[in-house]
């Protein structure tokens, strides 16, 4: 049962993130992993693995926030409630922010329990470029990007817990 609510609430995402997406256009492998996680038949890393490799060969293309404003040059990524849960859809908001050189990142835990913000490069090995403590609910975290490039972070508490902060 628990399982089927979270398919449901996966799915409820993905029709959001696909525009316009008719079930017709949803190849048959992605429908059947689907039903397989939700049948216990294939473990949540592989289900999670099966959406990032969707994402990464943009087959689900999840739209990029940008969030900077001129005057104040900060941007917030929110951990919201919920982001501990490996079946729950609990992603960072946004998943992808995208800002201008210079700004101040601020990542705030509005989670019931504490996470981290490990910076790390695009294959998973961990970096030393910004490293939280743990932080408890409504604790925040500022690192400020000074040069371009994508930058890639994790929850070593939760370590699904993906996000990426793209600097022009």
């Amino acid at each position: 049962m628990n399982h089927t609510i979270t398919l449901l609430a996966v799915l409820a995402v993905f029709s959001v993130l696909i525009n316009f997406a008719y079930a017709e256009s949803v190849p048959e492998w992605v429908k059947n992993t689907a039903k397989f996680w939700s049948e216990g038949k294939i473990t949540d890393t592989e289900f999670l693995n099966a959406i990032k490799f969707l994402i990464e060969k943009n087959i689900i293309q999840v739209e990029a926030k940008h969030a900077t404003t001129p005057a104040s040059n900060v941007a917030n990524i929110v951990i919201p409630n919920g982001n501990s849960e490996i079946g729950n859809v609990g992603f960072y908001v946004p998943l992808n922010l995208q800002v201008t050189s210079g700004t101040t990142v601020v990542w705030i835990n509005d989670d019931n329990i504490s996470h981290t913000v490990q910076s790390q490069d695009e294959k998973g090995n961990v970096l030393s470029l910004f490293n939280s403590k743990a932080l408890k609910t409504g604790e925040r975290f500022a690192y400020k990007f000074s040069e371009s490039g994508v930058y890639h972070y994790f929850c070593t508490i939760h370590p699904w817990r993906v996000g990426v902060v793209t600097v022009y």
